[in-house]
């Protein structure tokens, strides 16, 4: 029994189950979840230091 998590998370892994099966529809939902619940700003690369830099460069940029 204590074999069991080790196998799961290797089945999971290497995506071993048969379509149409419960497992599978459920690694499914759970990416299609992942996918269009998570907020978009969880996948931006930005920093704040970054950000406040560039905003000084394009407003000295737009002045005459």
């Amino acid at each position: 029994m204590a074999d069991r998590p080790a196998g799961t998370l290797y089945r999971i892994i290497v995506w071993s189950y048969d379509r149409g099966t419960l497992p599978y529809d459920v690694l499914c939902a759970l990416i299609l979840a992942f996918i269009f619940l998570v907020p978009r700003s969880c996948f931006l690369k930005t920093r704040a230091a970054d950000t406040g830099s560039g905003a000084a460069v394009s407003q000295s940029e737009t002045r005459p």
